[in-house]
């Protein structure tokens, strides 16, 4: 036997589960992009610490790093 739920009531329920669905796809969403972020700015540290160990290493040989190729 199914229990009889008020419509009103069923109405405010369905309210709030659609409320803690937007909710939770909103911080989920922001928590992957914050995510891609930080993985961002840690690919672009990763990336300066690589050219200025190269670039010491050249020094360290007597060349230089040619520069041309940036900001392509």
């Amino acid at each position: 036997m199914k229990s009889q739920v008020d419509p009103d009531e069923e109405r405010k329920i369905l309210a709030r589960e659609k409320k803690a669905s937007a909710e939770h796809f909103s911080s989920t969403l922001k928590r992957h992009t914050l995510i891609l972020q930080k993985r961002d700015i840690m690919r672009k540290k990763a990336d300066e610490e690589m050219k200025k160990t190269i670039g010491h290493l050249l020094a360290a040989e007597g060349l230089e790093l040619d520069d041309s190729d940036e900001e392509l």
